[in-house]
This record gives structure tokens, C-alpha cells and sequence, in this order.
């Protein structure tokens, strides 16, 4: 008679999935809470009422949720930084606490899911008190409280599954903004200025802040295919893509943006001068509490092989011969964000890696060595996200890759802004609450992407921004 052995990965499988079953199963008995009571009742600080020092905490890879030691004030914003190392066990991959790295085939597979699905096992998160809403952490984050309680931290293994996890990370809390000044004690009357001059007089000598229904959602969309000088290579589908953006902010069933606040710049009208003008001065009437989408298609390039750190985009205008002076120079657009557009949430997105590099000088470099250096444009608009906290940069590839464009993407579009679309709609919402996060796009769009190019795309973002902003109203 011949015996067959279970293959080990096989038979650790079947004890992953067991332990998955036993640890979300309460078998009919009362079900007991996530987090224990002696955690809500340890000591906590309030660093908003204490000064802002910050607060380290070590959240294990074999424990559950973790308290930081620090109780969170609604309304106060604060940053987490992370570090260290961990392992989901099992076939995962070891990683810090952004979680890349973390997930396989065989490890993303097992049920149940990930405290959030859509971020990979590895991933810290946090939660604020005993019913809060679960939030990606990674590496860093800024966020505002949205009630007060205990700020809890783990990673994303599902709950009971933490048996064979090793490592840990050290995570620090501090405070990313002095808290506001607390509201004056009301008053009997009102003042006579705040009589006469409405509501808004009132809240200003009351020292009240404005209210968020304030805040306005601007956007420039650029788009170019087509390309004054004919030696520049055509796109088929960057100012289609523009288009297609433009009219789902601007629906009333998508983003919801007032048309009037929307600047949509496509082939001869999206010129260097036109692009400066919507950047410099159009996007000058923002204030700090309006929201910024900033959208490029087209190409993206040094102007020249020799100096691949002075990068552009190629407006309409752009002369073949002369990218250095008809450009529109990377820095011009760190000097719209530095200077002119004063919203603390701004959004670039662009898919501007359709060549390793265009112009007059790259045509000889390829004639005489056959091949140039990598298309660094990429790496050029990752470091628009240092200009300051509140600006997110997703680029379509990195600087070895192209960017895609097919008629088979939603008809004709590049494969970015069509996974960028299809997410918006709808299909990146994975906690189905009919909103869509950066949280939940930025992951959907990078599996997406990379499954449709078979990884020969992998889209890159950049910047310390909130992860529950989204794009629409």
C-alpha cells in the first residue's frame, strides 16, 4: 500500500483557514469586544492639553489592537510616523508598516479578510475608540480626529490570525497642528457691526471659525494629443482622457464640481501660456480650505539627455528643437503650489511617461548610442509632494515604464485614467459607504494597472495627505 504525504504548504493552508474559522466564529456564544476593557481603562495622554510631545508605542505582530497611549481630541490633527519590521506569517512577505511587500497569491487568498481589504496584510492601521471606523496608517499619516477617544493601532491580519506573526513596529503620535483656540463664551446680544453685517461679521468678531460648507473644489484638467510641431510624436488619447475627467467632476451624478470652477485645457488651447495662466492666476482665488485637483496628459520629458534633472511638460506649443524654452518647467508648477494656490488639499494626477524622452537632442543621443537613460519625469512630480503636508501625487508609471493607451480601455483611453474613471464611479468604493477615498483609490488603481500591462505599469504616489479625502462632493 502507498502513503501519500500532505504537502507542508498544504497542510498549513488548511490549519491558516481552521484558525481563521475558530478565531471569527463566536460559536453562539456573547460576542466578546475586539478591544479589552483593561486597554480603554490604562492611562492615556492628551498631548493637544500637554504641549505636543510625542508618543511612541511598540504594536506587536502577534497582538491585536494596540493602544498608542494617547487619547485623541475631535477637531485636532495629528501625525503618526511608523517604523520596524513584521511578518504576517505564513506565505506572507515580510515588510514595515506601509505593508508593501506583504501580500502573495497565497497569502492575499485566505478568508477571512484583512481588517481592510483593499490594503495589503502587512499594513498598520488605527481605529479611534472601541466602534471607530478602521484607517490605513503606513508609514505616515496626517489626519483630524472626527471624535474623541482612545487611538488604537494593529496590523491588517484578520482578527484571531496572529499565532505565527513575528516582529514589531515603533509607532509615534504627535500633534501635526496646534489645536484650535476654544470658542469665547456666548454673549447676550450681538454686537451692532455683527447686526448689520450678517452671520458672517458675527462669527468673525466671535473668533469662530468659518463653516466647512466654505469649502469649494477647483480643478485644471490639461490634455494634449496633438502637438503644434509636427516632430513631436501624437498621443491618441491624452486629451480624450482630459475630457472624459472633466465631464465626471463636473456631473451631477459624479464629482459634482460647479463647471465654473472647473478649467479644462485640451491640444491648441492648452498652450504654455494658458497652462501658466490657470496655475498662477486662476488657481490664485482658492483659499486654505478648498480642495485642488490638478490633472496632466500628454508628454513629459528633460530636455535633454545630458540634463535629466531639468524636467517638463510639453504644452501644445512646444518646439521640437527648443523643449528648454517652450517647456513647461517642472519648478513653475513646485512654484503654483509654493506661492499661488493656497488650498491645503491638492490632488496631482498625471499620466505623462508616454516616452523615455522627446526632442531634437534625444533624437541624436538614440542615432549615436542607440538607447538613452531612463525618463526621470516621474520622480519630477513625486517631488511636487514636498512642498508641504496636504499634497498627493499620483504619477501613471515609473520612470523606467510608458505609459499605456488602447482603444481597448473604455474605448480609447491611456489604461491610468481609464482605471482612474472606472474607480471614481464607484468600483473603488470597498466599504461601500457611495463615497470613494484616496485610501480606496490609490490601491485600485495600482492593482488594476499592473494586472491589465502584466506589471510593464506601476503607478507611484508621493506626499503626506489625507487618505479619506476624495475627489468628489
Amino acid at each position: 500500500m502507498t502513503h501519500r504525504r500532505l504537502h507542508p504548504w498544504f497542510l498549513s493552508a488548511l490549519l491558516t483557514l481552521a484558525g481563521g474559522v475558530w478565531a471569527q466564529d463566536d460559536f453562539g456564544m456573547p460576542k466578546k469586544p475586539e478591544i479589552p476593557e483593561y486597554l480603554e481603562a490604562e492611562q492615556l495622554r492628551d498631548i493637544a492639553e500637554s504641549g505636543g510631545e510625542a508618543i511612541a508605542s511598540t504594536v506587536q505582530a502577534k497582538g491585536e489592537w494596540t493602544s498608542s497611549g494617547v487619547r485623541v481630541r475631535k477637531g485636532v490633527k495629528y501625525r503618526i510616523s511608523a517604523s520596524g519590521e513584521w511578518h504576517m506569517g505564513g506565505f506572507c512577505g515580510r515588510s514595515g508598516p506601509s505593508g508593501l511587500g506583504s501580500n502573495s497569491p497565497l497569502c492575499f487568498s485566505f478568508i477571512p479578510p484583512f481588517v481592510l481589504p483593499q490594503h495589503q496584510v502587512g499594513t498598520l492601521i488605527g481605529r479611534i475608540g472601541q466602534d471607530g471606523r478602521p484607517f490605513a496608517v503606513g508609514e505616515q499619516l496626517e489626519f483630524e480626529a472626527d471624535r474623541d477617544g482612545t487611538l488604537y493601532l494593529r496590523h491588517n491580519d484578520p482578527k484571531g490570525m496572529t499565532w505565527d506573526n513575528s516582529g514589531q513596529v515603533t509607532a509615534k503620535v504627535a500633534l501635526a497642528a496646534p489645536p484650535a483656540p476654544a470658542s469665547p463664551p456666548p454673549v447676550a446680544a450681538q454686537p451692532a457691526a455683527a447686526r448689520q453685517n450678517g452671520a458672517a461679521a458675527a462669527a468673525a468678531l466671535l473668533g469662530q471659525p468659518p463653516s466647512s460648507d466654505s469649502t469649494q473644489h477647483w480643478a485644471v484638467v490639461i490634455g494634449v494629443s496633438s502637438y503644434a510641431d509636427s516632430r513631436i510624436p501624437s498621443l491618441r488619447y491624452a486629451a480624450k482622457d482630459a475630457q472624459a475627467l472633466h465631464d465626471w467632476l463636473v456631473s451631477p451624478s459624479g464629482g459634482r464640481y460647479a463647471p465654473s470652477r472647473v478649467k479644462l485645457l485640451t491640444d491648441r488651447n492648452a498652450t504654455a501660456a494658458a497652462i501658466k495662466e490657470a496655475l498662477y492666476t486662476w488657481l490664485r482665488q482658492t483659499i486654505e480650505e478648498d480642495v485642488v485637483v490638478i490633472y496632466f496628459a500628454g508628454h513629459g520629458s528633460p530636455d535633454s539627455p545630458d540634463t535629466p534633472q531639468n524636467l517638463y511638460l510639453l504644452p501644445h506649443d512646444t518646439r521640437y528643437d527648443a523643449i528648454a524654452s517652450t517647456g513647461f518647467p517642472m519648478w513653475d508648477v513646485e512654484t503654483a503650489l509654493k506661492r499661488f494656490i493656497k488650498a491645503r488639499r491638492v490632488v496631482v494626477l498625471a499620466d505623462a511617461c508616454h516616452s523615455g524622452g522627446v526632442g531634437a537632442s534625444f533624437d541624436v543621443a538614440r542615432r549615436a548610442l542607440g538607447d538613452v537613460q531612463a525618463n526621470r519625469i516621474s520622480a519630477g512630480l513625486q517631488n511636487l509632494a514636498t512642498v508641504g503636508a496636504g499634497i498627493a501625487v499620483i504619477s501613471a508609471s515609473d520612470d523606467r515604464q510608458l505609459s499605456a493607451e488602447s482603444a481597448r480601455f473604455g474605448g480609447g483611453h491611456g489604461v491610468f485614467t481609464h482605471y482612474l474613471l472606472e474607480g471614481l464611479k464607484g468600483k473603488a468604493d470597498y466599504n461601500n459607504d457611495s463615497r470613494v477615498t484616496l485610501g480606496e483609490l490609490i490601491p485600485y488603481l495600482s492593482e488594476h494597472v499592473r494586472r491589465e500591462t502584466l506589471n510593464a505599469q506601476s503607478p507611484t504616489v508621493a506626499g503626506r495627505f489625507d487618505p479619506a479625502l476624495t475627489l468628489g462632493r
